[in-house]
This record gives C-alpha cells, sequence and structure tokens, in this order.
C-alpha cells in the first residue's frame, strides 16, 4: 500500500466540503499527530500527512466517508477496526443526529439510503434507535503496515466551522503504539522526500 498520498491536505476528488485556508493551514501544521476533518455525516473532507497515512485504507476511495467503509467494506474494516461493533454503533448514532440536526440535508439522506440498502448491520442498528451516546476517547486501529494502535482521540468543532470536527489522535509516550506511529510517520517522510525529489516526469 502506497503511503504517499496528494500533496493537499484535501483528499477525494468530490469534495463534500471545502476548507478554510486558516483551517486547512492549522490542519497541516499538526505533524506529530494523525489529523483529519470531518463533516457531521462523517465525510472525510481533509486530512495531514500522518493521518492519510493513518487513514490509508478509509482513503482510497474517491468520497471517503467512515460509515460508508466500516459498512460497506467489513471484509476491510473488520481488519482495520478490531473494536468494529462499537465503532459501528458510534457512527449510527453521529448520523441520527446529523439527520436530527438538518432533516433536509439531501446528501445525508442518500447516504442513509446507500447504507441501509446495502448494509444489513447498518439496517438493523439504524432501526433499533438504541442509544450511543458517550464517544470513548480511545480508537483502536489495526494498521496494515505496523499493527495495532491504541490512540486517544480528540474531536474538536472549529469555532468557525459549527458543522465540520476537526479529530485528532495522539498516544502515549514510551508506548509500542507512539514507537509504531513513529515507524509510520517515518515512512510517510521518507516517501514525501522521494517525492519531491524525483525527476521531472516521475511520478
Amino acid at each position: 500500500m502506497s503511503t504517499r498520498g496528494p500533496r493537499s491536505s484535501e483528499v477525494g476528488r468530490a469534495h463534500p466540503a471545502r476548507l478554510r485556508a486558516g483551517l486547512r493551514a492549522a490542519l497541516d501544521a499538526i505533524v506529530d499527530a494523525p489529523a483529519m476533518v470531518l463533516t457531521d455525516r462523517l465525510d472525510v473532507v481533509a486530512a495531514n500527512r500522518l493521518g492519510r497515512a493513518l487513514w490509508a485504507p478509509v482513503l482510497e476511495d474517491d468520497r471517503p466517508n467512515l460509515a460508508r467503509f466500516l459498512f460497506l467494506d467489513e471484509d476491510a474494516s473488520t481488519s482495520f477496526c478490531p473494536e468494529w461493533d462499537r465503532v459501528a454503533d458510534e457512527q449510527v448514532h453521529r448520523l441520527r443526529a446529523a439527520a436530527a440536526d438538518d432533516p433536509h440535508d439531501r446528501a445525508l439522506h442518500r447516504l442513509i439510503g446507500e447504507l441501509s440498502t446495502n448494509s444489513a448491520p447498518f439496517r438493523t442498528r439504524w432501526s433499533s434507535k438504541r442509544g450511543c451516546a458517550c464517544r470513548p476517547p480511545r480508537l483502536v486501529i489495526d494498521h496494515p503496515l505496523v499493527g495495532e494502535l491504541e490512540l486517544a482521540r480528540e474531536d474538536l468543532a472549529p469555532t468557525a466551522d459549527s458543522a465540520l470536527t476537526l479529530r485528532i489522535c495522539t498516544t502515549e509516550p514510551g508506548s509500542a503504539t507512539d514507537e509504531r506511529l513513529r515507524i509510520l510517520a517515518g515512512w510517510t517522510q521518507d516517501a514525501a522526500v522521494a517525492e519531491n525529489t524525483a525527476p521531472p516526469g516521475a511520478h
């Protein structure tokens, strides 16, 4: 799997939203932790370099969306997300909250329809309406390159972009996850150097 990714922080060919220059600059300034920007319907708008490496399986889609990856690519997502059931419950809760906040969001309704049509686990959760108000700060990922990562997750709401979430993941210093994330960061840095120093026409 390539960890090179696009030069820009913005991902996907069909952007669900555009970042303000200030938010894009803030995202790219986060260099030691994976970070990304999400919409309320879990579209991935942008990610920093380490974020693109961490969430590479999600970002392979032309329209990267956490829920679409989780429910429509179950073979990949169950390997990538060891705590699949908990993450699935949380994502359905978040989509339900987004639908309640904006019942006229056509893109959200299209996403819910797509997931309901193609994913029995999503249909079951959506129809059950079971609550999942808690969003644990712990995130576990089994990354295909560096193995299992136990991350602390913070979801922040930018003041000027209330419909967006800035997600930053950190590690406990000195932990196995910290070491593995540093390895991943080193690989992305090496890939960036190779890309920037390649002769013209080599990309």
